[in-house]
């Protein structure tokens, strides 16, 4: 019986494989360091490529100092436009020009615009002003009474009789004494505090209009700066009593210069001292204007009165309107329009 054939095989015939011994030895391998370094293969750079050739920027320092480069010619470069850059800030602390449509320089103020002006203002506000002036005048009527009463029950009148063709007249003297002393002092303090704060915040509130802004009955019940108001009028009342018991015109003198005082320290954050220093220039720069609206203010009192004291609701804030609109323009600053 004959055996199957053996199928081929993959393996290679016996002896084929090298004897032992035939591979290379240990440390036949070439040391380390010796392959040849990343990137040698792949041939030279483009052109462009690797360190600039020496030489091919200027050294260190060997820039042209500033200044060097001579200035453009004359007209190489156009003027801007006018009013492409905003004015600069005024040298004396005072106000910008005041934009279209606001205001007009000092030089063109006029009495009868500026009471044109405070009418118009108050017919557009004519209830919180009308309010705010009957509570104000409430208040000081009500300080009055409250310290004639308390000074006659402390220093009790003396009556003396006097014996005419016509009949006996008596008349009542007060008798001041310490304790009557002390309760003037005392009111009169009060009444100074009292008269700053009604100031700082009546102010505030026709600032408010002059600005364009809408005011309400508590817009004239805001004090600002009172502290300054209140030591800066302490000032310029005693100085005018002063002024005025010296001889009538001195005194007088004190109040125009002093005239727009309060409500420059209420309008601009200013100091008491800062605030007579500025309406002391105000003044001194517009003088025949100044003048010619303080007695304008003036009678506008005087014809309230006459309208059986009632007028007075009227035309004591015109008068005052008025005395911030000159404030405003113979200062260089800016009032709403008549319209706003």
């Amino acid at each position: 019986m004959t055996e199957p054939p053996v199928p081929p095989s993959n393996f290679p015939p016996a002896g084929d494989y090298p004897p032992p011994g035939n591979f290379p030895p240990p440390g036949n391998f070439p040391p380390p360091g010796n392959f040849p370094p990343p990137g040698a293969g792949y041939g030279p750079p483009p052109p462009g490529w690797g360190p600039p050739p020496p030489g091919s920027y200027p050294p260190p320092g060997s820039y042209p100092p500033p200044g060097s480069y001579p200035p453009p010619p004359p007209g190489s470069y156009p003027p801007p436009p006018p009013g492409s850059y905003p004015p600069p800030p005024p040298a004396d602390g005072g106000y910008f020009p005041p934009p279209p449509g606001y205001g007009a320089p000092a030089n063109g103020y006029s009495v009868g615009e500026g009471l044109s002006w405070a009418w118009h203002k108050f017919t557009k506000n004519a209830a919180p002003l009308v309010v705010a002036t009957l509570v104000f005048w409430l208040i000081g009527l009500l300080l009055s009474w409250v310290s004639q009463t308390v000074l006659q029950a402390v220093s009790p009148e003396t009556f003396t009789a006097f014996d005419t063709a016509d009949g006996v007249y008596e008349t009542a003297t007060p008798t001041l004494t310490g304790v009557g002393l002390a309760v003037t002092i005392l009111s009169t303090i009060v009444q100074i505090l009292v008269k700053g704060g009604i100031a700082s915040a009546g102010y505030g509130g026709l600032l408010d209009v002059a600005n364009g802004q809408p005011v309400s009955i508590g817009s004239f019940f805001r004090p600002r700066n009172v502290v300054a108001v209140i030591v800066a009028s302490l000032i310029v009342d005693i100085l005018a009593i002063v002024g005025l018991i010296a001889c009538i015109l001195p005194g007088l003198a004190i109040l125009v210069f002093t005239w727009f005082s309060t409500v420059a320290i209420v309008d601009r954050n200013l100091s008491p001292i800062d605030g007579i220093r500025t309406s002391i220039d105000i003044v001194k720069k517009n003088f025949g204007s100044v003048l010619l609206a303080f007695l304008t203010f003036v009678l506008l009192h005087i014809v309230g009165f006459a309208l059986c004291g009632v007028g007075l609701l009227v035309t004591i804030p015109v008068a005052y309107l008025f005395l911030v609109y000159t404030y405003r323009r113979l200062s260089g600053g800016s009032v709403a329009p008549a319209t706003a």
